[in-house]
């Protein structure tokens, strides 16, 4: 697939072809810069290094995507200009007037010093195929296991905005939720921070809206931009889906590196599941990306067995979640979380491990069995 761009304050390169790019936003003045880089896939910006506040500029585009490719048009051979633009974020530039070939080269470049580090970024969706699958337990424990694996910051937010429950789940009191960042404006990694909740491991979390009323407000090109400034901040992202398929939840499902649909072992959750994947993969999201769990597993207690969802499905099952009622709920309802030696949290564990690639990279080492990571 081509990379995406856009084209800043540059009147002589509207209109024109660059090859092996598309251009998908052509601004003008800085706010419709900013806009577009939280609102918009963007891979990399061509700027006028010219312009009197070019550095300015691009010290604002860091402050909203850190890792966005930045190659600057200039005409003059000033290695002050150069020197400062590159202090600024420019990582390429080229000069007036443009050759085209010459800028597609210099994009080459651009993409390839920033791509390693844009790439490391993953989001995980989690989707219930049926109410009451349990896929905010997962959602949420998710996080926490990636975050302690990882050692990373990772963020968790709670899509479900008319019901979510993550916050219940562990017992936060948010004094900001997900309405107070789409009314916000321009997202960015400081604001994210404000805005999130942080727990001890690591884990941000990003509550539902306290009203119903706010929940409405909530407006599909915020949710965006909100979904690409945290890709943009996190190395991990964790999304607790609502299972109405609404644009809302479309525009977070674009958002995911893999989906997971959470299933359990009866007739209608199977069906659910494949009129989920064939709406999904019907706008055009590859059905490579799907995974599925199966949750609140039980032994010989259905007629449905793992072996028949995978056929079914033509997928190996990621992860096996075991029944625990019992501890599962008390702990929704203390607000405290499940101890680690718990067999739920085992098996998100290992889940975790699956889809981050904890699993792989550590393989072989000796106290990889003791949490049940090992082969």
């Amino acid at each position: 697939m081509p990379n995406r761009i856009c084209i800043h304050n540059l009147r002589e390169l509207c209109g024109q072809s660059i090859p092996g790019y598309v251009v998908v936003a052509n601004t003008t003045v800085q706010q419709e810069l900013l806009t577009a880089l939280t609102s918009l896939e963007l891979d990399a910006v061509v700027l006028d290094l010219d312009e009197a506040n070019a550095v300015g500029t691009m010290l604002k585009m860091r402050e909203v995507k850190p890792r966005i490719a930045v190659v600057g048009v200039t005409a003059e051979a000033d290695a002050r200009r150069l020197i400062n633009a590159q202090r600024a974020g420019c990582t390429q530039a080229t000069v007036r007037p443009v050759n085209l070939d010459d800028l597609a080269a210099a994009l080459r470049q651009a993409l390839g010093q920033t791509g390693a580090s844009e790439a490391a970024s993953q989001t995980f969706g989690v989707l219930g195929s049926v109410g009451g699958a349990g896929s905010t337990t997962i959602a949420t424990y998710l996080a926490v296991e990636i975050a302690t694996l990882m050692r990373e910051a990772t963020a968790l937010f709670d899509l479900d905005l008319e019901g979510g429950g993550v916050a219940e789940a562990l017992d936060l009191t948010p004094q900001y939720t997900i309405a107070d960042l789409a009314s916000a404006g321009v997202v960015d990694s400081a604001l994210l921070e404000k805005a999130s909740t942080v727990l001890a491991n690591g884990v941000h979390v990003f509550a539902r809206p306290h009203t119903i009323l706010a929940a409405h407000g909530v407006e599909e090109a915020a949710l965006r931009s909100i979904l690409q400034a945290a890709h943009n901040t996190f190395p991990y992202v964790v999304l607790d889906l609502p299972r109405h398929l609404s644009p809302l939840a479309g525009a977070a499902i674009e958002h995911c590196t893999r989906l997971v649909l959470v299933v359990q072992l009866t007739v209608p959750s199977l069906r659910s599941t494949q009129r989920i994947i064939d709406a999904i993969t019907a706008e055009g999201l590859s059905g490579k990306h799907i995974e599925l769990v199966v949750n609140r597993y039980r032994k010989n207690t259905t007629n449905c067995t793992i072996e028949m969802v995978e056929r079914q499905f033509g997928r190996r099952v990621l992860a096996v979640v075991p029944s625990d009622f019992k501890s599962v709920h008390t702990a929704l309802d203390s607000g405290q979380p499940l101890v680690r030696r718990n067999a739920v949290r085992a098996a998100i564990r290992e889940m975790a491990a699956r889809l981050t690639g904890f699993e792989e990279h550590a393989k072989g080492k000796t106290w990889l069995p003791k949490l049940g990571l090992g082969n």
